[in-house]
């Protein structure tokens, strides 16, 4: 009775206005599965919008749907979605300080370029929509009004890790998706189509925007010259990172728009499938930059270099498994869930798999190099601008060829390279011993895509895909079982559990 008392004052707390000053209430590994609910909401939610919008209204209008998705969430990535990342270090930094100015200072600073950034990209949606898609005037207003909400629910979501407040995020995450999927459901039966289902998203991001923004922030508090430049250059700086590593999915969506109206139903589909699974590497992210913000501001560098040695080896052991999983059994669970206006043995699920697992591996690595300094920071922003042009030059070659399948094979080539400079870098500068491991990595990835070929060469039974899947998951824990011990299993698991090396 009395867990449930505390559970239900702590639910309360989390519904109550935000505090940046506030205390965190829980350790590192209970902020990353809290985190890892948050984000598990607003995947549902994603989705859901997703499969029910093809499900219900074919794949030509999920195709429009998720490419107005798409370009509102790209529009946001272009200020807004970083400012929430530079609100998390710099608020953390300072909670690590135990600078109470600086804290207050930096959270107006970023509150005030958040409101600015997130109106005009929100104004700027509209036309472009009316021009990309040939919409109407009040389309192009849904997708503002969706870019608006959805820059505002990024920014949010940072200011909320970045003060420790991972318990009421996730209160929050959960409240919002509701209403987001339920209002969805009430607009799709009641027959809208087209960017106007936009309108439930833009309700579930606005309720997490509201409820969430800092109150009590002294506008008072003065901000040194030198610290607005640099978090401004910071921000500056992960944009261009950002919108190549983060905005490259985004961009491949509205490409295959554009190059095929009815077939990016397709595109929209693998994408809604693929992507749910970077939830773990999403959250542990949330959750890691602003702890490893603290532990450098605390000069802390071996317990630094343990966290991404830690954070690494875990994502390799756990993204493997699950992306794997999904690349062996692509045709059983595109028959599943999208049903037979899908072609459930395109090339696009199993590409976009590889290209996805591949950037969540390096999360850890570029956490750290955007902790190190902005030197290092501008490592992760030049391979991912790298990779967006060598992704890019593969759609001008062969997209017109290759249909969808090229704009999947473009985007895997891009975040190849966008994935491997923030490791090998992290590698050097990090002093990891971290060869065995990736030479595991390549391994996995050959023996996937051999799996993959015979599949499609052989067409066996669907029912033979999650045995293979199951073998090849108890194959690859068993090669890293080493690393077993660096998840947060019971400690009843625990027990027996080779040492990490």
């Amino acid at each position: 009775m009395k867990a449930l008392r505390t559970t239900g004052l702590r639910l309360v707390e989390n519904l109550r206005p935000l505090r940046i000053d506030t205390p965190p209430q829980h350790t590192l590994a209970q902020r990353g599965a809290l985190s890892t609910l948050g984000l598990m909401a607003q995947g549902v939610l994603r989705f859901a919008t997703s499969w029910l919008v093809g499900r219900i209204a074919g794949k030509v209008a999920l195709g429009t749907v998720q490419a107005a998705i798409s370009t509102g969430t790209l529009l946001a990535l272009m200020w807004p979605t970083t400012t929430g990342s530079a609100a998390s270090k710099y608020l953390a930094r300072a909670r690590g300080a135990g600078n109470d100015e600086e804290l207050h200072a930096v959270a107006a600073h970023f509150r005030r370029r958040a409101v600015q950034s997130g109106l005009l990209l929100g104004l700027v949606a509209v036309p472009f929509w009316v021009l990309y898609d040939d919409g109407t005037p009040l389309e192009g207003l849904f997708v503002g009004a969706f870019t608006a909400a959805y820059a505002g629910y990024s920014f949010i979501r940072g200011v909320q890790f970045g003060t420790g407040q991972v318990g009421r995020a996730t209160t929050w995450e959960g409240v919002s998706a509701v209403t987001g999927l339920l209002a969805l459901a009430v607009a799709l039966l009641a027959g809208v189509r087209g960017p106007a289902l936009l309108v439930t998203l833009t309700a579930s991001y606005a309720v997490y925007a509201v409820a969430g923004w800092p109150r009590g922030v002294r506008h008072q508090a003065v901000l040194a010259p030198e610290l607005r430049r640099e978090m401004d250059h910071f921000v500056l700086v992960g944009v261009a990172g950002t919108l190549a590593s983060a905005g490259f999915l985004q961009i491949a969506m509205v490409v295959a728009r554009g190059l095929d109206r009815a077939d990016a139903g397709q595109f929209a589909a693998a994408m809604a499938t693929a992507t749910p699974a970077s939830m773990l590497a999403a959250s542990l992210s949330l959750v890691l930059f602003p702890t490893l913000a603290e532990t450098w501001g605390r000069g802390d560098l071996s317990a630094f270099r343990a966290q991404v040695d830690g954070a690494t080896r875990g994502l390799v052991l756990l993204m493997v498994s699950v992306f794997g999983a999904i690349v062996i059994c692509s045709r059983l669970v595109m028959t599943i869930l999208w049903g037979q206006r899908f072609e459930p043995s395109s090339l696009v699920l199993p590409v976009l798999v590889f290209a996805i697992m591949s950037t969540n591996l390096a999360v850890a690595a570029v956490n750290a190099l955007s902790t190190r300094s902005r030197r290092t920071m501008q490592v992760t922003s030049a391979a991912s601008f790298a990779g967006l042009v060598i992704g890019a030059g593969f759609w001008w070659l062969w997209a017109g060829r290759l249909g969808i399948d090229g704009v999947a094979f473009g985007y895997l080539a891009g975040s190849l390279v966008a994935a491997a400079v923030p490791l090998v870098t992290e590698w050097r500068l990090g002093g990891h011993r971290w060869g065995g491991l990736l030479t595991r990595v390549l391994a996995g990835y050959g023996l996937l895509a051999a799996l993959v070929a015979a599949d499609r060469l052989l067409q066996p039974p669907l029912a033979v895909e999650p045995l293979v899947a199951l073998a090849f998951v108890g194959l690859w824990w068993f090669i890293g079982r080493h690393d077993l011990r660096l998840l947060p299993l019971p400690p009843r698991l625990r027990r027996g559990l080779p040492e990490p090396r």
